[in-house]
């Protein structure tokens, strides 16, 4: 009520100040339902062409959802709305807003500006122009447990269920009980029946055997033997909802743009984690993470039929049955999927060199083999029709069970098509930085390079705008789309290439995904600085443990869930990927106990890349394995911590009638114990007499003659 009250005057004496009207909705028309306060928004907003303040009552229908007013113009008077019903606060900003004044560049249509420029601040501490306080001290949970047995109790409406644990449960907690024998479909887990229950007591039978009294809270379930029950809630204190169905520049979601010019530790973003808790609770696995990204390649785009198609106008009309319409966007290709207008004859070979960076080879094309191509191929759309080129397909991951059968084909845009030598040739878009049009697809398994595979032609359109084929509810779901499309279920389409042949009423379509996506990073830091620092801090990431307990390590990397679509892949092409000069590619400045590098397979190699092949050094039992290349430039070989100084000599000259010669090492040895190997050039027997740190004497039996060298070597 207080952040009411609060908006509520800042609203008035903003709109007394700048003499904006504020009205209500149901001023202008009926409001009585959804489709009728949508007709009268649409009328307000023509009346409020000044600008204006609507108010949004509970006499207006609850299944109407406001939307931002269009704005003629960056900068024009707009319409800000405030829609109060069941005693929720929402505001609804015009859609594009007004120029920042401290950014000659930037918009917005809500702002909030504070100047702090007085006499000292009397106060310690924090001082914020925004404050959010949330604190949850009931009717949340995180329980996920199988359980054990389920008790019948002579009321039909409740049950008695044996748990493992009472972590997380109070009385009247509301739990989604799980029953009968458990399945898996498409990777997921599934259950007989479900229904919802509340915890009305919780008991003891002896000293560790845990129970519930469930009491149903769903009328149309019967209860059965209990597998499972779980709720696991969650109350955040902000939650923005960001989704882009246009091309834009987007610079963050959040973004801060901050300039210090004081002195004082400062900080961008602050994240104060204090826990007392076990934090990790029943069958989670996310534990507690001060910062965590998760980045998702969604695969299950839009699907539907063709109602009607106008070439003239772009304009193309789904049906009503059509799923996923929540993940339309501009700048991706409709794509039809009749089998009858597609080109499959023959095979096709994507003959180009392999990039793990995506670099186009410019001598790179597609061959056709016995396809029978024409020029009437370009401005089409060419997908790589080989299971193993789905994306989305490997033996078992989330996808695999996500998509439900469906095959995700990667279509590329044709640009080009040549006949050489009799033989077909064509060529695709791809956008490295600019737009190729001599480029070939990229391929999930880099094996299939110049290999035959199947492939499929088909017509298609750039869809450039989705703004009245997007749902009126807006719905996005990872496992599909539960939210019918709105009524008018209408995209606009770029010219294509077949013009009205493009698509026909009945046609299948799909809007094709990414074919070529440039993955997002979990996190980047770009510095750019010019001159040394003070303190020593400069670190794009600064782990530092001040506690009394290890912390189990400074980074970790793991690769889990999916198993990977193509079989001789790995889940990390590098773990750490070095691409600039430094002086050090690894610095250890303090103890480090038991190992610097530690490799705890044999099959771990140290690999060197030479212009005459790789170099590796690898473990076999009790030994070092160097392949691909022998040692150079050793100075010595010990079996002790003792190093020498020497390792050997070669055509050392013994003086014609010697029999005895002492031969002087370049530099000392620590010590005479070592090992020696001496081969004379000459038929003799040989002896070594003494041995010195300085040096070696070695005795003859037939005497030198003037040609007579011998060799040595040492190991220590």
């Amino acid at each position: 009520m207080k952040l009411w009250l609060t908006v509520c005057c800042c609203v008035l004496m903003a709109a007394a100040y700048a003499e904006t009207r504020i009205c209500r909705l149901s001023e202008f028309g009926p409001v009585g339902t959804a489709g009728e306060a949508k007709a009268t928004a649409r009328k307000a907003a023509a009346a409020l062409k000044t600008g204006g303040i609507l108010v949004v009552d509970d006499a207006v229908a609850a299944a109407f959802m406001p939307e931002s007013v269009p704005q003629g113009r960056l900068g024009e008077p707009g319409v800000f709305i405030i829609d109060l019903r069941r005693g929720k606060l929402r505001m609804v900003p015009p859609s594009l807003g007004f120029r920042i004044p401290q950014n000659p560049n930037g918009y917005s249509a809500f702002m909030l500006d504070r100047t702090i420029d007085q006499g000292a601040m009397n106060v310690h501490g924090l001082n914020s122009i925004l404050r959010i306080s949330d604190q949850v001290v009931k009717g949340t949970t995180s329980y996920f447990q199988y359980v054990g047995r389920t008790e019948k109790t002579g009321d039909p409406e409740t049950v008695k269920v044996h748990v493992p644990t009472v972590k997380g449960l109070y009385a009247g907690l509301e739990l989604i009980a799980q029953m009968g024998k458990e399945s898996v479909a498409y990777s997921e887990k599934r259950f007989s029946s479900q229904l919802t229950a509340r915890v009305e007591e919780i008991g003891l039978d002896g000293a560790t055997d845990h129970w519930i009294i469930l009491r149903k809270t769903d009328p149309a379930g019967t209860w059965g033997e209990v597998v499972s029950l779980f709720n696991k809630s969650s109350a955040n204190s902000i939650l923005i909802s960001e989704v882009n169905h246009a091309d834009q520049e987007n610079f963050g979601t959040i973004s801060i743009d901050k300039h210090a010019y004081g002195q004082g530790d400062n900080f961008g973003v602050g994240i104060t984690y204090m826990y007392m808790g076990n934090v990790m609770s029943t069958r989670a696995d996310e534990c507690g993470n001060a910062y965590t990204a998760n980045i998702w390649h969604r695969l299950n785009s839009f699907i539907g039929k063709v109602e009607q198609y106008d070439a003239k106008t772009g304009i193309l009309q789904y049906d009503a049955a059509a799923s996923n319409a929540g993940t339309l966007g501009t700048s991706r290709p409709l794509i039809n999927l009749n089998p009858k207008k597609w080109i499959t004859s023959g095979k096709i070979a994507v003959e180009a060199n392999y990039s793990e960076g995506g670099a186009i080879d410019p001598k790179g094309y597609v061959r056709g083999v016995n396809t029978g191509w024409t020029p009437e191929i370009v401005g089409r759309f060419l997908a790589v029709d080989e299971p193993e080129e789905y994306a989305g397909n490997p033996p078992k991951g989330f996808w695999k069970g996500a998509l439900k059968g469906r095959k995700v084909r990667r279509w590329w845009y044709i640009r080009k098509y040549e006949k050489v030598n009799g033989e077909d040739r064509l060529w695709v878009e791809r956008v490295c930085y600019t737009v190729s049009d001599n480029a070939t697809p990229t391929l999930i398994n880099e094996r299939n390079y110049r290999r035959e595979l199947a492939y499929i032609i088909a017509p298609g359109a750039m869809v450039a705008d989705v703004s009245r084929g997007l749902p009126d509810i807006r719905k996005h779901e990872f496992k599909g789309d539960s939210v019918k499309p709105g009524v008018s279920r209408l995209l606009v389409l770029a010219p294509g290439k077949d013009g009205a042949a493009t698509f026909a009423p009945g046609d299948p379509v799909e809007q094709a995904v990414g074919a070529d996506p440039s993955h997002p990073n979990g996190y980047r830091v770009r510095h750019r600085e010019a001159m040394p620092s003070g303190s020593g801090n400069s670190y794009s990431f600064y782990s530092v443990n001040n506690g009394a307990y290890p912390v189990r390590a400074a980074l970790r990397v793991d690769g889990w869930h999916d198993r990977m679509q193509v079989a001789h892949h790995s889940k990390y092409f590098h773990i750490i990927d070095v691409g600039t000069s430094c002086d050090y590619g690894i610095r250890f400045r303090d103890a480090v106990k038991k190992a610097a590098l530690y490799m705890e397979k044999p099959g771990h190699r140290i690999a060197w890349k030479t212009a005459s092949g790789n170099v590796a050094l690898s473990a076999v039992p009790g030994a070092l394995s160097l392949n691909g290349g022998g040692l150079a430039k050793v100075k010595s070989i010990a079996a002790t911590e003792k190093a020498g100084a020497n390792l050997r000599g070669i055509d050392v000259k013994i003086p014609a009638g010697v029999k005895n010669f002492e031969v002087k090492f370049p530099q000392a040895e620590p010590d005479g114990l070592y090992s020696l190997t001496v081969q004379p050039n000459w038929l003799c027997r040989w002896a070594v007499t003494a041995k010195t740190a300085q040096g070696f004497t070695v005795a003859f039996d037939e005497a030198a003659n003037s040609n007579s060298t011998i060799d040595w070597q040492m190991i220590r």
